[in-house]
């Protein structure tokens, strides 16, 4: 049991000195994955009702992303933790009520429970089979109520987490589900927004808001009147009334006694009513739906007041404490959080930094700035050194493809691919700005269908822009004209148009699973690369133009001679559909993109895999390298850009292994230590038969685990010496120096693995 807890707690404190040495953390430098210098943004905020929660004393806000729980002081709206720890998408959050714990759902099939002044988890709850989608604390503290889409309700012990009944609603075997549930404030009751499908061939939805006894796990009652999805649910204070949410575009008070419908409410919500809450006074009423939050009085039903949301969905809403703020969270373009003053309905305050999914990333030429597309219509330009948001694009729409964004070779002009007006469907154009201006300059407009990708010809003079309308156009970047339409391919081109260094050949692929070469003196086709068995989502070249990569959702990338006809490779390990490839600026590692949420780095001569890099809870759509190769950029559909040190992949022009005039080794081996016994520290030789990843673990004689020491990327070669062999200074993860005794030394390289012992002596 020892082992995986000190595992945990050294990538705990290699985490932690990340964040201490991080140099560029934007404003949120809060548990960054091993391996990563910097997090833009805070994630997409889930899509639950339950995504905001206040503490029982006013003090804290929680909010679920689909990166962790943020945790806010709640009087300065300053962050003061991220919890992290659920490998998918948060989707609720709720208080305990003295405030000292915190619950979470989220799709990866868990409810966790997390120790609030500390952030550190306390258990973790197992047992649903799919996506769960609401907590809810009884008011005694001691138990979690859970919802998932496994079509169970379960009730759980806070302190030893065992589950101890799961409720049942109708049991005619159709489909069923419970969206969102809630404790009267007696705790003997549980409320839970239900949708029941028939057995019959063509399924007939039934709604109710359930009640459940929650000692004996038996249905009570069932409230109907809902005639679509229902969304929310919440007891008032004294526990004789619920309120009910649903697509329906209402709002229904219940009378919890009699069941009977006490009042309907109707009016500001055009489209789904997603969330409601009771004032603590229980006089109030608050509903979000749209782009709106709605006020109304409890005993008359009549609406006091409607506040803007901003553009796109409110998808919360919680009262604090005290009655006196709404806290509302929405995703669409302005995501994020605000908090509104109840009295006057002024805005109070806003909480930034989150976002829907980020499609796209690039570097500018410089190195200086990223551009990224989102999911929210907007194209944003950010500072490499700061991780801050220097411009928003937003008089803009872009589709959800991956390859949408590009910068001119000078850096001076940014262009967008799916470009439309901001109240426009269409997405067939690619739009070019003014990088320091942020002025739009020119709008291309041709294609017929989504534009997916767009790439600039090295002299920055073309641009090449690919659409599912099977096409591919080249137009001339300053008088905006169309030069030529490159026809060939048979279904659309999907993400995936890339020009060769020297700019004389493009090639682009898509849904028809070929790549095809084009020539671009005589604008013909050069080439058809096949091999593929699903749609290619990316393709890149090589610095030196003679390897072209591609991904697939066929789950594998291959590698082909620009000359040739069949891959000199084929790179497999994503788990997943594979949606971006890239090559570092030396030409050695290709970094790949995936839906399995992971980037992987794979050594281009060898086609091997050098790490796998885990940070995102969502599929990662897009990758890029820096100019200097020193920071690869990961989008993801988390809402989040991961920045990624890349100097342990990058071997020096000055070897560290010993240069040899005689072949390499021919086996990867470990060497005994030297000294040995030693104190208070050890040199650890080995040689490398090929280049590989490479780390030391240590053990004491149990198999517990001391240190973990990353060597990063090395070259094949001999390191023998004092000057490039490993160093242990005798200290475990803590810092702490360790006592004499029989050590394990263990070395990965790649695949491959050695151990050997060793003797410290004090």
């Amino acid at each position: 049991m020892k082992k995986p807890w000190l595992f945990n707690l050294a990538l705990l404190l290699i985490c932690v000195l990340c964040v201490q040495t991080s140099r560029a953390q934007g404003d949120n430098p809060f548990n960054l994955p091993k391996g990563a210098l910097a997090r833009i943004g805070k994630g997409a905020i889930g899509n639950g009702d339950r995504t905001l929660a206040y503490s029982s004393d006013g003090t804290r806000l929680a909010v679920a992303s689909k990166v962790g729980i943020w945790l806010y002081d709640a009087h300065t709206s300053t962050e003061v933790a991220l919890l992290t720890g659920h490998t998918d998408q948060v989707t609720s959050v709720a208080f305990a009520p003295d405030g000292k714990t915190i619950a979470s759902t989220s799709f990866d099939q868990t409810v966790r429970v997390w120790d609030v002044d500390t952030g550190t988890l306390k258990n973790t709850l197992r047992g649903h089979t799919r996506e769960v989608t609401s907590v809810a604390f009884a008011p005694d503290g001691k138990t979690i109520a859970s919802a998932s889409f496994d079509q169970t309700v379960r009730v759980w012990d806070v302190d030893t987490g065992q589950e101890k009944v799961t409720l049942q609603g109708h049991a005619d075997g159709g489909p069923y589900l419970v969206t969102s549930v809630a404790f009267s404030p007696d705790g003997k009751t549980l409320a839970g927004g239900e949708i029941q499908g028939s057995t019959t061939a063509d399924i007939v939805w039934t709604h109710a808001v359930r009640l459940w006894d929650v000692d004996t796990g038996q249905a009570k009652a069932a409230f109907k009147g809902h005639t679509d999805w229902i969304t929310s649910v919440a007891f008032a204070p004294d526990g004789k009334t619920l309120a009910s949410a649903a697509r329906d575009q209402t709002v229904r008070v219940w009378d919890v006694n009699s069941g009977t419908l006490k009042n309907t409410l109707q009016g500001p919500h055009t489209s789904w009513v997603t969330s409601v809450a009771f004032a603590p006074d229980g006089k109030t009423i608050t509903s979000a739906g749209g782009g709106r939050i709605g006020l109304w009085d409890v005993d008359s039903g009549t609406l006091r007041n409607t506040l803007p949301g901003r553009t796109g969905w409110v998808t919360s809403v919680a009262f604090a404490p005290d009655g006196k703020t709404i806290a509302a969270a929405g995703n669409g373009i302005g995501e994020g959080v605000w908090l509104w003053d109840v009295d006057s309905g002024n805005l109070k305050n806003a909480l930034h930094g989150y976002a829907r999914e980020v499609t796209s990333v690039a570097f500018a030429p410089d190195g200086k700035t990223i551009a990224s597309t989102s999911g929210d219509g907007t194209v944003r330009l950010w500072d490499v050194e700061s991780g801050n948001l220097k411009n928003t694009l937003d008089d803009y729409r872009v589709t959800t493809w991956s390859s949408l964004v590009a910068f001119t070779p000078d850096g001076k002009t940014i262009a967008a691919a799916g470009g439309a007006p901001i109240n426009s469907s269409f997405t067939n154009d690619v739009w070019l700005w003014d990088v320091e201006s942020g002025n739009l300059k020119n709008i291309l407009q041709g294609h017929i269908h989504e534009v997916t990708s767009v790439a600039f010809t090295p002299d920055g003079k073309t641009i090449a822009s690919a659409s599912v309308d099977r096409t591919v156009r080249l137009w001339d970047v300053d008088s905006g004209n169309l030069k030529n339409t490159l026809e060939g391919h048979t279904r659309g081109v999907y993400s995936s148009v890339a020009f060769a260094p020297d700019g004389k050949i493009l090639a682009s692929a898509g849904f028809d699973r070929t790549i095809r070469l084009w020539d671009i003196d005589s604008e013909t086709p050069k080439n058809a690369l096949q091999g593929h068995t699903n749609r290619i989502s990316s393709v890149a070249f090589a610095p030196d133009g003679k390897t072209l990569a591609s991904a697939s959702y066929d789950q594998t990338i291959r590698l082909w001679d620009v000359d040739g006809e069949t891959p000199k490779n084929t790179l497999q390990g994503h788990t997943n559909e594979v949606s971006s490839v890239a090559f570092a600026p030396d030409g050695k590692t290709l970094a790949s993109a995936g839906f399995d949420h992971t980037v992987r780095l794979w050594d281009v001569d060898s086609a091997t895999l050098k790490n796998t890099l885990q940070g995102h809870t969502n599929e990662v759509s897009s990758v890029a390298f820096a100019p200097d190769g020193k920071i690869l950029a990961s989008a993801s559909e988390d809402g989040t850009i991961l920045l990624w040190d890349m100097s342990p992949y990058i071997i020096p022009s000055t070897p560290t292994a010993i240069e040899l005039s005689s072949p390499l080794p021919t086996q990867t081996t470990l060497l005994d230590n030297f000294p040995n016994p030693f104190n208070p520290d050890t040199y650890i030789p080995y040689q490398l038969h090929a280049p590989a990843h490479v780390s030391l673990s240590i053990y004491d004689i149990r198999g517990a685990l001391i240190r973990e020491i990353d060597l990063g990327y090395r070259a094949a070669g001999q390191y023998l010496t004092s000057a490039n062999a490993a160093h242990w200074d005798g200290r475990d993860h803590r810092g702490q120096r360790v006592a004499s005794g029989v050590y394990l030394y263990r070395l990965q390289a790649g695949p491959v693995a050695h151990v050997r012992k060793m003797v410290l002596v004090k």
